[in-house]
């Protein structure tokens, strides 16, 4: 498996593959974003998130997608990994340690005091793995959103 950062030559390989990840969980009616929003997104001078695509032989596989929080009581940034989807036929333990490693040493060296996901309880991408690299379960929030 090959990575490369998403750039302005592979931006259209990103959005393809999140297309693929809301049909996947059966979401496809709430994608609404279109190429021109990933570009704005992606390819700012000051970018909203960042990503990384995987391809075997030259072909998309998979990404994931993060941006920087902030912990306010440390005073410090945090990676915070938005989305991580392989496709089918390349979804193993193996290529998801790959991306989770990847994340990791990204915050590492972005001097990040921690690495945090959501993982939606229904598509996880497996619990024991993610155990495996150090995250742990956060039960003493709620998480609350607000769609507008």
């Amino acid at each position: 498996m090959e990575l490369a950062r998403v750039n302005d030559e592979n931006i259209n390989d990103l959005y393809d593959l999140n297309v693929k990840l809301a049909e996947s969980e059966s979401q496809k009616h709430l994608f609404t974003a279109d190429r021109t929003s990933y570009a704005d997104a992606f390819l700012a001078s000051t970018p909203a998130c960042y990503g990384l695509l995987a391809y075997q032989d030259n072909q998309p596989i998979g990404f994931y997608i993060y941006n920087f929080k902030f912990a306010s009581y440390v005073g410090s940034r945090v990676l915070y990994i938005e989305d991580l989807y392989l496709i089918d036929g390349f979804d193993g333990d193996e290529n998801k340690s790959i991306l989770l490693q990847h994340a990791v040493n990204e915050s590492q060296s972005e001097n990040c005091c921690r690495a945090e996901m959501r993982v939606l309880k229904e598509f996880n991408i497996g619990y024991d793995l993610i155990s495996s690299f150090g995250f742990s379960e956060i039960k003493k929030w709620n998480v609350y959103r607000l769609d507008l």
